[in-house]
């Protein structure tokens, strides 16, 4: 049984502004927090040639603090943000001096700071809003709810060392199985989002609101523009956490004149709410596709690696005296990343203003009640109208066409194989003094790649990993998309560390 417990003196600085839109403090942190987490495990030598083990247990850790120090560096004190802009619908604060207000102000007749240059000095309004502390500025905050995140892990396995008949003996198999259940996995949520309408397909659309303003209980949909930025929260996944099921098998020989071997294979099925990509709390929050940003629900993991085949072979041999040579190769074959399909810049659609994040409504076909295919301006003013049979074609090919009449689901496609080769040498020479050891050796990393500019390349969708591929609205009227164009999706970038071929040598001196 494993105990542990969290402890803290310091917490943020307490925003007043925060309070009153949320109803709680922005002063949290992890103090008190504590967890319990049993486990159990065992190994069982049936006989002398099989083996098996297994446990089960809670985990938890893993996490970067850098989640919990957002809190304490965007309380929205010590940093301040303040909006300088012409907008004279909403409710502005003392921070925000509206433009509209002087018809004829623009950033180059306004008073600035220091010599008053436009553009090289700082507006006067927006350093004396910084300066009063009377600034609105978005506030990260922990959930005064929160609790640690944890897994449960289930685990079996054996080893059998058996003889193959015909093709020898002295072979080693290994089998293991590894289970997760994902419980109360963080995930940062935008306080400010109200859901004020329903997408054709069912999905929220939300407006960001400041709860403190009395008009926003009465009318959200009245509440327009936002005085400051978000209030991310970090907060536990409610409901269906994800989990993942990891299956892997490894055959493996050595043989009496120096070679040994291992071929191994591994699947994996893992699904989770959010990847939690970034260190910042809005990173962690945008890059992340989407069909509700606050509650985006179990999909197949941004990490996933559904297939993984891996390969070592080992040579070792004497050719020089008592001087052992060493030759290594390890190969790997895995299927890529997976990715998602979205809509075009449908941030401000859908109400959280991010774009190219929201995924893509699949038709049924042309006549799909849901959606209208409409036209887009070409550069010379002409009507383009949507490349349906494209659009189809590209749902065929990617597999998409499999989601007709639904959301596609988040990370729904795989970036291409790629397969990577390294070799490493290694030569022992004589100590110069008993019991002292001298080598050298050269490692060529991705040696395909060396051979032939074509292999050992890693293509993949970039970061954060989507494909925006519509240009869409909302037709309110009828409750229908409407389709303006289709654009092809960008091909798969090169990664460019993982496709380069590199030489190293090197030499050891043990003593």
């Amino acid at each position: 049984v494993r105990y542990d417990w969290y402890t803290s003196d310091d917490l943020p600085r307490a925003n007043p502004n925060f309070l009153a839109r949320n109803g709680y403090s922005n002063r949290q942190n992890f103090d008190g927090e504590s967890i319990i987490q049993p486990r159990l495990g065992f190994n069982w030598d049936f006989n002398e040639d099989l083996t098996f083990r297994g446990g089960v247990g809670l985990y938890s850790g893993g996490n970067p603090n850098v989640w919990l120090s957002n809190n304490y560096s965007n309380d929205g004190i010590t940093q301040v943000e303040c909006q300088y802009r012409e907008d004279e619908d909403c409710n502005l604060g003392p921070e925000i001096i509206p433009l509209a207000d002087d018809p004829a102000a623009n950033l180059f007749n306004i008073p600035h700071t220091g010599n008053g240059d436009p553009i090289f000095d700082i507006p006067q309004a927006l350093f004396d809003g910084v300066a009063s502390g009377s600034a609105n500025s978005g506030v990260n905050a922990v959930d005064p709810n929160f609790d640690i995140p944890k897994e449960w892990k289930f685990a079996l396995g054996a080893t059998w060392n058996f003889d193959a008949g015909f093709f020898g003996d002295g072979y080693t198999l290994l089998a293991d199985y590894l289970h997760t259940e994902k419980e109360d996995s963080a995930l940062i949520i935008d306080a400010t989002l109200e859901q004020i309408g329903t997408a054709p397909d069912g999905r929220p659309i939300y407006q960001s609101i400041d709860r403190s303003d009395p008009a926003c209980a009465v009318d959200p949909t009245d509440c327009d523009t936002r005085l400051f930025s978000q209030d991310f929260i970090l907060s536990n996944v409610s409901g269906d956490d994800g989990q993942s099921d990891v299956y892997s098998i490894a055959l493996s020989k050595a043989y009496d004149w120096g070679l040994d071997w291992t071929l191994a294979y591994a699947y994996t099925d893992s699904t989770e709410v959010s990847p939690m990509t970034s260190s910042v709390a809005f990173s962690n929050y945008v890059n992340v596709s989407v069909s509700d940003p606050n509650d985006p629900g179990p999909a197949d993991s941004n990490y996933e690696i559904p297939n993984r085949f891996t390969l070592r072979a080992n040579f070792s041999h004497a050719f020089f005296g008592d001087a052992m040579t060493h030759i290594t190769l390890y190969g790997r074959v895995n299927e890529g990343r997976p990715f998602s399909a979205t809509f075009i810049d449908g941030g401000f659609t859908f109400g959280d203003t991010l774009d190219n994040r929201h995924l893509l409504y699949i038709p049924t076909g042309p006549s799909d009640p849901l959606v209208r295919f409409g036209s887009v301006e070409d550069e010379n003013g002409n009507l383009v109208p949507f490349d349906q049979d494209a659009f189809f074609t590209y749902l065929q090919q990617s597999g998409l066409s499999d989601f007709a009449g639904s959301i596609a689901p988040r990370n729904s496609m795989h970036s291409s194989w790629w397969h990577k080769y390294d070799i490493k040498i290694e030569q022992e020479f004589p100590g110069f003094l008993e019991g002292h050891n001298f080598g050298a050796f050269m490692i060529i990393e991705n040696i395909g790649n060396l051979i032939n500019d074509d292999w050992g390349v890693l293509k993949e969708q970039s970061f954060p990993r989507n494909v925006p591929v519509v240009e869409f609205e909302i037709d309110e009227a009828t409750n229908q998309y409407i389709y303006n164009a289709f654009r092809t999706p960008a091909p798969q970038g090169r990664v460019a560390d993982a496709s380069l071929w590199e030489i190293r040598v090197g030499v050891n001196y043990d003593f």
